[in-house]
């Protein structure tokens, strides 16, 4: 049985950053905080439901939750846990190194997680500083780089300014996307950046995610939906400018951003991805997204109940949040996958997957346990986790639920 949740845990958001009005609404279901991991069974859930702005465009939740229920003190997810994340850390770091003309630049990450990022960037310089809120800035602590543990708002910011001065370089991953406070935290950029400063900020890209139909990332800890024409727009309002912009396929598809807080000459690919959007037309690709979600939700529930039928062992792999709303998204229980797969380091394992009955153990255990098929939940690692499994000596099926639902037999990738 589902919790009721709490009305006054919703933020009811009624304008855009743009303080323009938000209308439309799509209701994409009930989904738990997704990386609310606890050896309790918790099947509290909130709407979600998102909207469109009228005037930048922006797709954004219409319903939010605060920061500190998103984001607790022991917040699970570790970047330094994903060599994906790692690698892309290291290209940041390359551009970093292309674009100074210091020797050594100050560097400002804000979100700084584990400080997986700062890590590498302290090999090369020694000017760094960390901002993060939650108890993964004690593991950057930890590591002795220098890390403000706290949210990122104006106040701090001038203070920040008042002791270390500005930044050179200034690096967001994933962070506008997380916040209540966009505004705060693009104003604060504005202060804390150098007038020759750049600043490298990575969203995710929500036509890579309709055209893959990833619904899984559509949770409350995506608060914000970006395209480059919405988030040019929204950097445009406070006094931050867009002049280079790449695609990459990490996570399913972002987008970098390279920003100064001074008009710039527009760069050639930029202009490209702008050619290929059309904001006023994705409200209606989102509506799409959720009539297949509610069809796929039939067709894989009725695919694991079936091979359940025939005695058939189900295990999953991936712990990440894209997993956490799939299986709350479908009804998935453990009736149908008994257990989640997760790095052995994972702060995740012997916790209940958010708003489910299914536990997440050391992912060892598919290879000891030899179920018969492993649901591959981070689908858009497909084939790094086979072959990893396989090199590992599993010989089971596979089942990737999205882009397309497909069984994969053996050791095969396809």
């Amino acid at each position: 049985m589902i919790k009721s949740s709490p009305s006054s845990d919703l933020i009811n958001n009624k304008l855009c950053v743009c303080k323009n009005k938000l209308n439309k609404k799509i209701n994409f279901g009930n989904l738990p905080i997704v990386n609310n991991y606890t050896s309790k069974i918790n099947l509290k859930k909130y709407p979600v439901i998102i909207s469109q702005c009228e005037k930048c465009q922006l797709i954004h939740l219409k319903y939010t939750l605060p920061d500190k229920l998103l984001f607790p003190s022991n917040y699970s997810y570790l970047s330094g846990h994903s060599k994906e994340k790692i690698n892309n850390f290291k290209s940041i770091l390359h551009k970093i190194e292309k674009f100074s003309k210091k020797n050594d630049p100050k560097i400002l990450d804000i979100g700084s997680n584990d400080g997986a990022f700062l890590e590498l960037v302290k090999n090369k310089y020694s000017k760094v500083l960390g901002i993060e809120p939650t108890n993964c800035a004690d593991i950057t602590i930890n590591k002795r780089i220098d890390t403000i543990k706290s949210p990122l708002n104006f106040q701090l910011a001038k203070k920040i300014v008042n002791k270390y001065s500005k930044f050179d370089f200034i690096i967001a991953t994933n962070i506008l996307a997380h916040t209540n406070n966009i505004g705060g935290i693009l104003k604060s950029i504005k202060l804390l950046l150098n007038k020759k400063g750049l600043s490298i900020i990575e969203v995710q890209n929500l036509y890579d995610l309709i055209s893959q139909k990833g619904f899984d990332s559509i949770h409350h800890e995506h608060k914000a939906y970006f395209t480059l024409s919405s988030i040019m727009q929204v950097m445009k309002n406070f006094g931050l400018y867009i002049f280079d912009a790449e695609k990459l396929s990490v996570h399913g598809g972002i987008l970098r951003v390279y920003v100064s807080p001074n008009k710039k000459k527009i760069r050639k690919r930029l202009k490209k991805i702008l050619n290929k959007e059309d904001d006023k037309k994705i409200f209606t690709k989102l509506k799409k997204l959720n009539q297949f979600r509610k069809k796929f939700n039939y067709k894989i529930k009725k695919l694991l109940v079936n091979l359940k039928k025939n005695k058939k062992k189900i295990y999953g792999v991936g712990a990440a949040p894209r997993a956490c709303v799939f299986l709350n998204s479908c009804n998935i229980t453990n009736k149908q996958v008994n257990l989640i797969g997760e790095v052995p380091q994972s702060i995740k394992c012997n916790k209940y997957v958010p708003g489910t009955n299914i536990m997440v153990k050391n992912e060892n255990k598919i290879i000891t346990d030899k179920p018969d098929y492993v649901i591959i939940l981070a689908w858009h690692l497909v084939k790094i986790i086979i072959t990893l499994l396989t090199q590992k000596g599993y010989e089971g099926s596979y089942i990737v639920p999205l882009p397309s639902l497909r069984i994969i037999k053996g050791k095969k990738i396809s």
